[in-house]
């Protein structure tokens, strides 16, 4: 860091300190269902209830339920209830989560719009790779695969909530080196926020680096797997780009997990229709 993104840092994680940070915060939607997920006395009928009156949430889920991935012959779903049990509780919980930072965070600085909207894009081709990947290797829960790479770059919402107006008075370029040197640590810190489980702050935390104190933690490997494999495919990044020339079978995230080059090209193969469901679904 240069000087004067150590004086952002300094200011942004003081206003995370004190309470000052105008983060993005989890709907009473989100809240709610995640109260009746870990209930088992409550089901699908009572999750339908806490996001009926939540357009956003409410279209998602039945758009999704009604894709071809879930819906496959083709019977329209038209009932909230019935969707949320096509899909399952889990996943609906994990795509509002998902949802959330994207759609209740509203910056006015067209630079920083613009680097909001590539940061969730980049998020969900990751998350589609990464849960494509572990279906395929079997280590980790596919879905949380995919909310692993849905919230990896989330310190990035959390860097421009937090410091839009100073971020607005540097230029462009430095904007992009100010969040790139805090996204980590600021997304780890949102998602302690928001109370997620351990497991994805350590995600937002150490996704990218190889560092003695990575955790030992495989939604971060299928994370940095998948986000090696889209740039490998000539996806363009905003951060963590990573140097040309790695073979792909040396790179430490694909050798942890096990993955082969039939793994690989298994993903590359599906890839392309997955992110296009998940675009029209997230829309």
């Amino acid at each position: 860091m240069n000087m004067q993104q150590h004086e952002l840092a300094a200011m942004i994680r003081a206003k995370f300190n004190s309470g000052e940070a105008k983060l993005p915060i989890l709907p009473k939607a989100v809240l709610a269902v995640q109260q009746i997920v870990s209930d088992e006395s409550k089901g699908a009928a009572d999750i339908a209830k806490a996001i009926g009156d939540d357009p956003t949430f409410a279209t998602t889920v039945m758009r999704l339920s009604n894709s071809a991935k879930f819906n496959p012959r083709g019977h329209e779903i038209r009932s909230l209830q019935v969707a949320i049990q096509r899909l399952g509780a889990r996943k609906v919980l994990q795509l509002m989560v998902a949802l959330s930072a994207k759609v209740h965070i509203k910056v006015k600085n067209k630079g920083l719009q613009e680097i909001l909207r590539k940061s969730a894009e980049h998020s969900l081709v990751v998350a589609c790779a990464a849960q494509h990947l572990s279906k395929l290797i079997g280590s980790a829960d596919p879905d949380e695969a995919f909310l692993a790479g849905m919230v990896h770059d989330i310190g990035v919402a959390a860097v421009v909530s937090a410091a839009e107006k100073e971020l607005s008075d540097i230029p462009p370029t430095h904007q992009l080196d100010a969040i790139c040197a805090l996204h980590r640590e600021m997304g780890g810190r949102l998602l302690n926020y928001w109370n997620m489980p351990d497991v994805f702050s350590s995600v937002a935390s150490h996704h990218g680096i190889e560092s003695d104190d990575r955790p030992n933690e495989r939604l971060i490997d299928y994370v940095d797997a998948a986000d090696f494999l889209i740039q490998r495919d000539g996806y363009q990044v905003m951060f963590d780009a990573l140097p040309d020339g790695i073979e792909i079978l040396s790179f430490p995230a694909i050798i942890r997990l096990g993955a082969s080059e039939i793994h690989i090209a298994a993903v590359e193969i599906e890839l392309e229709d997955s992110i296009h469901e998940m675009q029209q679904a997230l829309s």
